[in-house]
């Protein structure tokens, strides 16, 4: 049987009518699936894994009643590490919907009432209640805002989940926040009849086998992997004859003369190449590796983009749409590049994203912001100023050009200096050679596993053995010897290794003749407030535990505070 086949007649005539055929990844990941397997499909960019693992949930969807009881309907959970992506995988499930409801029609068959929510630390109050008491059929979230929601009595709309899909898992799995999530993960399960399947989805991770483990916890994934053969076209330019001469002081008498000399900067050449680019392309992504560099870049790009204009028209030839600049007097064309990372708005990022994608902004100067699996359209080509900050991460950004099966990904990178040059060289090197970096999930991290234990004791009472239990089914934590668990219920309890913490008030109560884990009053809000994120000092500051530290660890995961007020 093909894995098409599967397929009910709606989902088939659809996808038959959109797509020439299922591509490897998508044969591989709908035979797995259909075992009930967990499942892990690496793939490059542009292959249709996050097709594969929807269209398959939602054929199931709509070939489906929904539960009788309308609590339990929320059956798909998709989790993403970006706010973004979740609000983009929200946009693009519409026209999979659509084609189904129209396919529906058209073969006389009943139509399709598939419903889909996101769920962020950008979704509107009313809406997360909303979600509450009505849950949709899908839910699109990211780790942080899974964890509120467990933590709170929003969790009733989970208890019907069936599928948990985990977009992007190399982006959390070698990090705290990755062992935040498995505990997730496992506190989910423990509210359902039965556990989810996990399918994971990644185009960059290295081994297989830890991802995979990570994902299944319990039960490790199945890897579905088929061979592929990406066509990457990776250039290094240098826009200068010799580097040597960065630093070095110019004659320029256009300076202050009691400052300090000029000295050559490589900048200026990088901006005019950078933005030569950006004009003889449909669509282009520039990557910077901070905040600051991407702002500094994308003012300066549209700052010379107006030179340029101003220098090739004369005044009264400006046309009037480029007389926009309030309070100048011959105005300013429009911007040809904007910025997007972290610090945008929710709605100025949606705006970016939809004019690069329809043709009316030209470039994005972007940081990891869009490294991710957002599909930002026919990207012709991405510029990556300073070396890509590993071999993984290069071949995601360079990934976002050709985000088609079977396109080509082309890329230029332009190094800084000369020790930059260097590391482009053998990142670039080990890009096409497809040598990523090896990736490890975290071993038993203490204050991860403490902030977690104060959710769950702020929410229901847990026998100690119950606990170590659900904790050790997290791949993370499966080594977890019981002293160490006991060693952080005792400072979780009170009983702290000196009386410099005798200021700090305890978390639970141990009930240690029962066996019983309780939380005290303003547990449950205090595991909220910090979101996932450990403070840098109070009780999970610095505590040694035999030989294991439980460290520092602020900026773990994100904050979310206050997004409990309403459901707790």
């Amino acid at each position: 049987m093909r894995p098409l086949d599967r397929f009910s007649d709606a989902a088939r005539a659809w996808f038959t009518g959109a797509f020439a055929a299922p591509t490897a990844a998508q044969d591989g990941a709908w035979e797995a699936i259909a075992q009930g397997d967990n499942t892990l499909v690496v793939a490059p960019t542009g292959s249709g894994k996050t097709l594969a693992a929807f269209f398959w949930s939602l054929d199931r969807l709509a070939t489906t009643p929904p539960p009788e009881d309308p609590r339990r309907r929320c059956r798909v959970l998709y989790v993403s590490p970006l706010k973004a992506l979740a609000v983009d995988i929200e946009r693009n499930l519409r026209a999979p919907l659509t084609g189904l409801r129209q396919t529906s029609q058209r073969l006389g068959l009943p139509e399709p009432d598939v419903r889909v929510s996101v769920r962020s630390g950008d979704t509107p109050a009313d809406e997360r209640r909303r979600f509450a008491a009505k849950p949709s059929d899908i839910l699109i979230t990211t780790p942080e805002s899974l964890f509120l929601m467990l933590t709170s009595q929003a969790r009733e709309a989970l208890r019907g989940v069936e599928t948990v899909i985990v977009d992007e898992v190399h982006a959390v799995a070698g990090t705290k926040r990755g062992a935040h999530l498995a505990l997730s993960l496992e506190r989910l399960d423990a509210l359902l009849e039965r556990p989810a399947q996990r399918i994971g989805l990644s185009a960059t991770v290295r081994p297989v086998e830890e991802v995979a483990t990570f994902l299944g916890g319990p039960r490790p994934a199945t890897v579905v992997q088929p061979p592929h053969e990406k066509e990457v076209e990776l250039e290094i330019v240098v826009p200068l004859e010799d580097m040597t001469e960065l630093g070095q002081p110019v004659d320029d008498l256009s300076g202050a003369a009691a400052g300090e000399p000029n000295r050559a900067s490589i900048w200026p050449h990088v901006e005019a190449r950078v933005l030569d680019l950006v004009e003889s392309h449909r669509s282009t992504i520039v990557f910077a590796n901070s905040r600051r560099l991407a702002e500094r870049l994308s003012g300066r790009l549209n700052e010379l983009s107006r030179e340029r204009a101003e220098e090739g028209l004369p005044e009264e030839d400006v046309p009037a749409e480029m007389m926009a600049q309030a309070g100048s007097s011959r105005g300013a064309p429009a911007d040809v590049v904007r910025a997007h990372h972290g610090s945008v708005s929710k709605e100025e990022r949606a705006g970016i994203e939809e004019a690069l994608k329809a043709g009316r902004l030209p470039g994005v100067v972007a940081t990891s912001s869009l490294e991710l699996g957002i599909d930002m359209g026919a990207v012709d080509l991405v510029v990556q100023v300073e070396s890509p900050p590993s071999v993984a991460g290069g071949l995601q950004r360079i990934g976002r050009a050709g985000h088609q099966v079977g396109a080509v990904s082309r890329g230029v990178i332009f190094p800084k200096y000369r020790g930059d040059l260097v590391q482009t060289a053998v990142v670039a090197e080990r890009m096409r050679a497809g040598r990523i970096e090896e990736l490890r999930y975290p071993r038993n991290p203490l204050d991860v596993l403490a902030q977690q234990i104060v959710a769950m004791t702020g929410m229901d009472e847990w026998p100690v053995d119950e606990l170590e239990t659900l904790v050790r089914r997290a791949a993370p934590f499966a080594t977890l010897p019981r002293s160490v668990l006991e060693a952080t219920l005792d400072m979780l309890a009170g009983r702290y290794p000196g009386d410099e913490f005798g200021e700090l008030r305890p978390r639970l109560v141990w009930d240690r003749v029962a066996g019983v884990l309780r939380g005290r009053p303003g547990a449950q809000r205090l595991a909220v407030t910090s979101g996932g994120t450990i403070p840098d000092r109070g009780l999970f500051g610095v505590f040694l535990v035999g030989d294991v530290s439980v460290s520092r660890a602020s900026g773990t995961t994100g904050s979310r505070v206050g997004e409990l007020d309403e459901e707790m």
